[in-house]
């Protein structure tokens, strides 16, 4: 079985030979872990995101999949991302971003600030087919593997579209008619990308990318997921099924209290299962037979600050907690970022091969208590208040 069988397998929530390993790796990472593995001759720096990046890069992204035995790639397409300088860079799409050494830019600004801003404001028309390079040539050099399309959800690139997520919660709360006109023009913009990755490029499923959840709470209140998010992620994972594609949402944090939506919205799986905020055996149980679970060795503590034995033994705890009964893909708890130690990595990967071998697991996935109880503690001191106040009424 190879690597796109193994995948294409755990998200229809079935068993493969072995469990399929994926993640997202950065290119610094990428740099580290092809040194450690004496695959790197030369290479340049690079400030550019992923999906603009160099041949040269992308060949060394591949061999590092190759020589891990990584079954899905992660890919991104291109924004026309360009450095304005050594601080600053800009994309097609009018956004300014401030970059750093430790992973994706962070947005500054864009472009678009108002609803007469937007009626100019032509995603779609922005896309150029060289966006997608990259794409091709990793699926060239890496026919066997799954690829995945990350594309953001509707939530982040929306709140890029506006210049921060900070200008779009507080448009939640202020100009409801910029929200939804923002949203309509990003779903769009996804739904052509979406379909250039089915008849295009013939890519195997999408990545939904963007968090909605801290550690501890959703980003918005759930009446605003429910007015300005769900129906257009709704109708963004309708358009890619219809397409016959599935769709693997991430977000990190606690996500307790958005789960029953995902399942609602028909997601096919859900990555990376925090580890600071949920328990692998909770979700686990709770999920199987429903959605596929992606996930989670600690890339914020044990591949940053571990030793690679730390690594195997937690990477053995969690492939046997979520990979009994199928529906399972191995990976970290977000992204092989520029702070795991290659090392670290490469004992991850190492630990998928050795213990990911469905002979010695089991067929049915462990016992667990029911999840927690997420109601945010102000909502619960509300409702209590507000039955006070009505039994003294009533009385």
């Amino acid at each position: 079985m190879n690597g796109r069988e193994r995948t294409l397998k755990a998200l229809n929530l079935e068993i493969p030979d072995r469990v399929p390993m994926y993640d997202w790796f950065d290119e610094p990472l990428t740099i580290g872990v092809a040194e450690k593995l004496g695959l790197l001759t030369h290479h340049e720096g690079s400030v550019l995101r992923r999906g603009d990046e160099t041949e040269e890069s992308v060949h060394l992204y591949c061999s590092v999949v190759d020589a891990l035995s990584v079954d899905c790639t992660s890919n991104v397409y291109g924004t026309g991302f360009e450095a304005i300088d050594a601080d600053y860079g800009r994309d097609r799409y009018g956004r300014t971003f401030l970059l750093s050494e430790h992973g994706e830019p962070g947005i500054w600004s864009s472009e678009v600030k108002t609803v007469q801003d937007l009626k100019n404001y032509d995603m779609v028309g922005r896309i150029e087919d060289k966006d997608f390079d990259g794409i091709r040539m990793v699926q060239k050099a890496l026919p066997d593997r799954a690829h995945a399309l990350n594309a953001k959800g509707p939530f982040h690139e929306a709140w890029l579209v506006l210049g921060g997520m900070d200008k779009l919660l507080f448009a939640f709360a202020t100009d409801p008619v910029l929200v939804h006109e923002t949203m309509r023009t990003v779903v769009e913009f996804t739904k052509e990308l979406y379909r250039i990755a089915k008849y295009n490029l013939k890519m195997d499923f999408i990545v939904m990318d963007g968090d909605l959840c801290g550690n501890d709470y959703t980003l918005m209140s759930h009446d605003h997921f429910r007015e300005f998010i769900f129906p257009y992620k709704k109708e963004l994972i309708d358009y890619a099924h219809g397409l016959g594609m599935k769709v693997v949402k991430h977000s990190d944090g606690m996500v307790w209290s958005l789960i029953d939506d995902f399942i609602e919205l028909g997601i096919d799986g859900f990555h990376p299962v925090q580890p600071q905020c949920m328990d692998l055996a909770q979700t686990k149980a709770y999920l199987f037979g429903k959605m596929a679970v992606c996930g989670n060795v600690d890339c914020l503590e044990t591949l940053v600050t571990g030793t690679p034995d730390d690594v195997i033994r937690e990477s053995r705890q969690v492939i046997e907690t979520g990979a009994p009964g199928g529906g399972y893909i191995f990976c970290s708890s977000n992204s092989l970022h520029p702070g795991c130690k290659p090392e670290n990595v490469i004992a991850m990967f190492e630990a998928g091969l050795e213990y990911g071998n469905y002979a010695n697991i089991s067929t049915s996935p462990k016992a667990a208590p029911p999840p927690p109880d997420t109601t945010p503690k102000r909502s619960r001191r509300q409702t209590s208040r507000r039955k006070a106040v009505s039994n003294v009424i009533a009385a």
